[in-house]
């Protein structure tokens, strides 16, 4: 069996979150249907890129398959625009995220139509860590995509940083090292983001798809 294998089954497996999804549901408009552990597990080998999102949501969740949502569809759209082309996105980028199952929906007021994911506990992190961080051994990214504050976080943890008050607008536009790959930092994709509504937010966001499309360019054209 191989390395790749084994880790993709003992990410299959894994329940270390069971207790703290009992009472999350998987959509509060349709039911109280709870959501059940089930890791996203989309075939891990080596490839150029990572990209790390916060968690998987509803979308990823009922498909189980990595950014298949909202988000999904806008960084394949970013990516294309900075020269990774869509048809070869899974090709060349390897998709996780710092917690490996969708862990639930807010709950909404009754007749509420607008549905949110809710956000990965400190031990739901925890647990995840060191699949994350056999992630990066398997994978052998050259370029890692940090999507909003959560992957930032979990990359200055792994890395030896301090979180603590860690903001987006500190690390937008600029770049990190981990394991020899190059980190770019990005705000998530979301429309439903409030970062981007920042003249000077847009600025950094700008800057940090340049070096993107530098580092694409590198990889995609040596």
């Amino acid at each position: 069996m191989t390395d790749f294998l084994r880790f993709d089954n003992a990410l299959r497996a894994c329940n270390k979150c069971s207790d703290l999804f009992t009472r999350n549901k998987v959509d509060p408009r349709e039911g109280d249907v709870t959501v059940l552990p089930r890791p996203i597990v989309s075939g891990i080998r080596e490839k150029p890129v990572l990209l790390i999102g916060q968690a998987p949501g509803l979308s990823e969740y009922r498909t189980g398959k990595p950014f298949q949502g909202d988000a999904g569809q806008g960084i394949r759209a970013i990516f294309d625009e900075l020269g990774l082309p869509r048809s070869r996105f899974d090709e060349l980028v390897y998709s996780s995220a710092a917690m490996k199952c969708f862990p639930g929906s807010k709950p909404v007021l009754r007749g509420g139509k607008t549905r949110e994911d809710i956000a990965p506990t400190a031990r739901m992190l925890a647990n995840c860590r060191p699949f994350l961080e056999r992630q990066m051994g398997l994978v052998k990214p050259k370029i890692i995509v940090t999507l909003g504050s959560v992957p930032l976080k979990r990359y200055l943890t792994l890395t030896g940083g301090s979180a603590t008050g860690a903001l987006l607008t500190d690390f937008v536009g600029t770049t990190g090292q981990w394991g020899g790959a190059t980190v770019i930092f990005f705000p998530h994709p979301s429309g439903a983001s409030r970062w981007h509504n920042e003249p000077a937010n847009r600025a950094r966001f700008t800057k940090a798809k340049a070096l993107l499309r530098a580092a694409f360019s590198e990889i995609l054209h040596p």
